[in-house]
């Protein structure tokens, strides 16, 4: 999700990256924006944006949390790759 919308999200809900920040012990909003932006990580940072905005953290990172669905959908599909592989490779 964009840092923008997620900022947008943020202050709809009365918080701004300075008071995150302050809440969250962290040196000052700069250390949000980076989680944000995904320059660094901070589950700790993910998890309290995801309860205060009420989106789920498969939705705000993608890239950091896959839906399980997807996973297992993936998982499934590389395995019936590989039996297709062997199979070929033996006839």
């Amino acid at each position: 999700m964009e840092y923008l919308y997620i900022k947008f999200e943020l202050a709809k809900n009365g918080y701004s990256l300075t008071r995150l920040a302050k809440e969250l012990g962290l040196y000052g909003p700069q250390s949000i924006q980076q989680v944000l932006i995904r320059k660094y990580i901070s589950a700790r940072v993910e998890r309290r944006v995801s309860e205060i905005t009420g989106i789920t953290l498969a939705n705000l990172f993608p890239d950091r949390y896959p839906t399980k669905v997807s996973r297992r959908k993936s998982v499934h599909a590389d395995r019936i790759n590989h039996n297709l592989s062997l199979y070929i490779m033996i006839n």
